[in-house]
């Protein structure tokens, strides 16, 4: 301890009279009065002797409590902390334990043995702490006796408690909390609305005795649901039902890919006739309005993609469930007329109209976009439609375009050119795609203030949210089959040119792979009335002509294909080149002639990511495989595209979505 220095309110006042004497005896001295003076300075050195011993005496005895006094307060200190009502534990830079109390020894058990903080909690964020010197840590799982703590801490100054000290931890108990919060989040509200896709179409075709005995057992499997999940049904129309359950069987209900689907499905009728439902599950939103609006949100998207499904909706994500059955056709003419008018409306009050499809065009993408082209120029409508580059699939029709019909090669325009044209009356329609980052152009979604969406595509996650009309169908073969029918609808008769409905045609073909798949009444009405507007059959094939070099290509590709998981086949094309995406749809076609082939996946290289393109027969979903990998499509057509540039790696990872699709027994 470093030496005390006496305050001047406790040092010694004899030095005082110490003067006076030493003034006396000079005075004697100086008047020869030497006996005297000599007494004079014996006493003066006697209270000069005595007064240091006592000022030493004091200066000691202080030091001496002060001492005792400093020990008292830090073994004060030192007892208070150990008895402290808290955990504290003390912890080197490394998470060595240097030092607990007491409170803390009952946090880890009599009997542990601990030597490093990993010991207590396995993945102790030791890291966190050297980058805020000064917090808390939150919701720590202490194995003993399921605790949660709460951990608040500081740096300690060198020397300031053991060598290689470095943090002081202070644990607060949180478990009751943590238990609140748990019983809280499990009992709160989910709510499902529930619809039964196929109820018009079918309830026409059976006796009302069978319809009223399967929607009876419908719903007995939902309040059987309902009431495991301490919850309840309620149905408030002819086809839809309103559920809500606790929280806590959500993720039941998920890992169950929601079982009632099937257990829906198996209920049949003597014509083997049954019901699909899509679920919309709204979960974890802040008020009971929000929670229906999201369960009203996924029921939408549900529909959107087909139905036979359930979607989960939470405030940052979507999740699919289902979606096995192929989608059958149950759309009706009303609606159609009812977007027509809409559509009409919407584009007179514009002042131009930009038309985009999908980014790498085809057929249909382009089709549409000029049937739509068709109908805005029959309003007396300036209209564009925005194409970049003109790639290997669209480069028949563009050179027949510019053949047949030049003033069309005006209206194509650059991205660029479309933003110069937008105004504050502008609407923009986007066509074959609901994803604005794979539109044609993203940046005149940014720009418009109007947008049209119309699309058959199966909805995804990612999805055009300000569109003030939409119009998705995954029922329809193609886009071009929509717009068909709202050009039918107009108010005034629009006359298709020969070459307009040779185009419409053709993107019918491309997308049904020729009237095989994805085909319904509809589809044919469409074709029928393309056909009675000059459409000509031989001709639209002669758009799909190949070059012999396309040809080699795909033999090529062929020849790569090798069977995977027994029934589906794989291939790929190892060179660059704009005209391979379209090539390596076509090879994915060829593939499926293969004898036992179900599916199929061609995987071609492009600028910096790999392009897959999926076909299947339909006992196979390649959508669902696809999804897994952020792309999307229909049951038996869909693409990916993968963020590498490397064959092998794409492949790695479709495996693993294969199999994955495989292990969660999503086949049909």
């Amino acid at each position: 301890m470093k030496d005390f220095k006496l305050p001047e309110y406790l040092r010694d006042d004899n030095y005082i009279f110490l003067v006076i004497i030493s003034a006396f005896s000079v005075i004697f001295l100086l008047n020869k009065m030497y006996t005297v003076a000599a007494l004079s300075g014996v006493i003066l050195l006697i209270s000069f002797i005595a007064t240091i011993g006592k000022h030493n005496k004091r200066q000691k005895d202080l030091n001496n409590y002060i001492i005792d006094f400093t020990n008292s307060i830090e073994n004060l200190s030192v007892s208070s902390l150990f008895n402290f009502p808290m955990p504290v534990l003390i912890i080197d830079k490394n998470g060595k334990i240097c030092w607990f109390n007491i409170k803390f020894r009952d946090v880890i058990g009599e009997e542990a043995i601990i030597e490093k903080i990993e010991d207590v909690v396995a993945s102790f964020p030791i890291k966190n702490l050297e980058e805020n010197l000064q917090g808390m840590l939150n919701n720590l799982e202490v194995s003993h006796d399921n605790k949660s703590y709460n951990v608040l801490y500081s740096k300690l100054n060198e020397e300031q408690f053991v060598d290689n000290a470095a943090y002081i931890l202070y644990w607060v108990d949180n478990t009751s909390f943590r238990t609140l919060k748990n019983k809280y989040n499990d009992e709160r509200p989910i709510a499902l609305i529930i619809q039964i896709d196929n109820y018009s179409e079918i309830s026409e075709k059976m006796d009302k005795l069978i319809r009223a005995s399967m929607i009876a057992e419908i719903e007995k499997i939902l309040s059987k649901y309902a009431s495991e999940m301490n919850g309840f049904v309620l149905k408030y129309d002819s086809d839809r039902f309103i559920m809500l359950i606790e929280n806590k069987y959500l993720e039941a209900l998920e890992s169950k890919k929601f079982a009632m689907l099937e257990e829906v499905k198996e209920i049949k009728s003597s014509g083997e006739y049954f019901f699909t439902l899509s679920i919309g599950v709204g979960a974890y939103a802040k008020t009971i309005g929000q929670l229906f609006e999201y369960a009203k949100g996924a029921l939408d998207i549900s529909l959107g993609r087909g139905g036979d499904q359930a979607v989960v909706k939470r405030i940052n994500s979507v999740k699919f469930y289902g979606g096995k059955s192929k989608a059958v056709e149950k759309r009706t003419k009303v609606k159609a007329r009812i977007i027509s008018f809409a559509l009409r409306q919407i584009i007179d009050q514009s002042s131009n109209v930009i038309i985009m499809g999908h980014r790498i065009g085809d057929m249909d993408s382009l089709g549409s976009s000029i049937g739509l082209y068709s109908m805005a120029k029959s309003r007396g409508k300036k209209a564009y439609i925005v194409l970049n580059n003109v790639n290997y699939a669209l480069k028949n029709l563009c050179d027949r375009m510019e053949k047949e019909d030049p003033s069309y090669m005006e209206a194509i325009i650059t991205t660029e050119q479309a933003l110069r044209l937008i105004d504050s009356e502008s609407v923009c329609v986007v066509l074959d795609t609901h994803k604005g980052s794979f539109t044609e152009a993203p940046e005149v979604l940014e720009e418009v203030e109007k947008i049209v969406l119309i699309d058959h595509h199966r909805r995804g996650e990612e999805y055009i949210e300000n569109a003030v009309l939409d119009y998705i169908e995954p029922y329809a073969s193609s886009t071009c089959e929509l717009v068909s029918e709202l050009i039918q609808y107009m108010e005034d008769h629009i006359k298709l040119t020969k070459f307009e409905a040779d185009a419409m045609l053709a993107g019918i073909v491309v997308d049904t792979n020729s009237f095989i798949f994805k085909t319904g009444v509809r589809t044919f009405e469409a074709a029928s009335f393309l056909r009675r507007n000059g459409a000509d059959t031989i001709e639209v094939k002669e758009l799909f002509s190949e070059g012999l070099d396309t040809m080699k290509k795909k033999t090529e590709i062929i020849d790569k294909a090798e069977m995977k998981f027994g029934d589906v086949a794989i291939s790929y094309i190892e060179d660059e080149s704009e005209d391979n995406n379209v090539i390596a749809a076509k090879a994915a076609d060829e593939l499926l002639t293969v004898k036992d082939v179900k599916a199929s996946f061609v995987l071609v290289k492009n600028n910096g990511y790999v392009h897959i393109s999926g076909r299947s027969m339909g006992q196979i979903s390649v959508q669902l495989i696809l999804e897994l990998l952020g792309g999307g499509g229909h049951l038996t057509m869909a693409g990916a595209q993968i963020q590498t540039d490397n064959i092998q790696v794409a492949k790695e990872k479709l495996y693993d979505a294969i199999k994955q699709y495989k292990e969660d027994g999503k086949e049909g």
